[in-house]
């Protein structure tokens, strides 16, 4: 190379650089979002650099709910047509181990601290605590038909969305005794849940194009509120300003401002989208799009759609590899 050239060169690239940065943010370098895929009965292993699929792994039938370790080592893939949780290891990306939980395994939810997964296990009518130590079942706890649950960010709580016919509730269980310590009434199934920063549980309810809120620390519910149809999953911001929430008959992510109690933005992503995902700064919003067969790659901050994955079958759940 001509030495005259270099700097030029050099200043090209850093502008290059400079303006990316500017425009969108960077993708997620190493990292990883792994894809439930209920069509396929696999579980789609996205590479977030790249945004694309670089490998798929076979689970038992109907994969239901996917979560991940804090340290990113370990996915925990419920399958409801089976009666158990897989365990993947990021390092490698397979099963490395099968957990039994029970009939018709619903949604996983994992603790802050990572020590702990709840499985809604919606045929035996119980929720069941995974030690992630041990990859064993450290507890069961009765509850009629569960279906999603959050962990309080403690990791002293469970709220376990139950779907009992005609006693629809939400129950708080107590991580440490496991055993139930009240249930708030409702008046239609929940969907599922989020424990946001700003202290509210936030949860979809069939049958209501709302948000429904709940204070944990006085167990009532709040004024709902109203978003674009058949709300399903959602997901606070990193800085917990914002609640996001997918409207599956809208086929986009909505914005909603707690504050004002309202939808301040949104942003188509596809058809039927099904659950959320942020990626470890916060930037991007990851979400799978059931009934268009991809993910959507989402920049938070312009309120922009990024780019669309194509993962596979039925994408529903997901969860991103933390990076460092």
């Amino acid at each position: 190379m001509n030495k005259n050239m270099a700097p030029a060169l050099a200043c090209a690239l850093w502008l290059s650089c400079c303006s990316q940065k500017k425009d969108e943010p960077a993708a997620e370098v190493g990292s990883k979002a792994y894809v439930g895929l209920f069509g396929d009965n696999a579980v789609a292993v996205v590479d977030l650099a790249a945004n694309r699929v670089i490998k798929t792994i076979a689970v038992p039938v109907g994969p239901h709910g996917v979560v991940i370790t804090p340290d990113g080592e370990k996915v925990y893939v419920s399958s409801d047509g089976a009666t158990t949780v897989s365990v993947i290891s990021t390092a490698d990306d397979r099963v490395t181990s099968s957990i039994e939980v029970g009939m018709t395994p619903h949604g996983v939810s994992m603790s802050a601290d990572g020590k702990t997964v709840v499985v809604s296990d919606f045929g035996t009518d119980q929720a069941v605590i995974i030690d992630t130590a041990t990859d064993q079942v450290a507890a069961t706890v009765a509850v009629n038909r569960p279906h999603n649950s959050a962990i309080s960010p403690d990791a002293k709580l469970a709220f376990e969305g139950s779907q009992q016919m005609g006693m629809p509730a939400i129950v708080v269980i107590d991580l440490d005794t496991a055993k139930a310590v009240t249930s708030v009434a409702l008046q239609q199934p929940p969907r599922a849940l989020d424990y946001a920063p700003n202290g509210n549980v936030y949860f979809t309810v069939s049958g209501k194009d709302e948000l429904e809120v709940l204070d944990p620390k006085t167990n009532e519910l709040g004024a709902p509120i109203a978003t674009g149809g058949s709300p399903h999953h959602m997901l606070a911001t990193k800085d917990g300003e914002l609640e996001l929430v997918v409207s599956q008959t809208a086929g986009d992510l909505e914005y909603v401002d707690p504050k004002t109690g309202m939808v301040a933005a949104n942003v188509v992503t596809g058809t039927t989208p099904h659950w959320i995902a942020l990626s470890s700064d916060g930037k991007r919003a990851y979400v799978t799009d059931e009934g268009s067969n991809d993910l959507a790659v989402v920049d938070i901050a312009t309120k922009s759609l990024v780019t669309t994955i194509a993962v596979g079958k039925g994408p529903r759940k997901i969860a991103v590899q933390p990076t460092p």
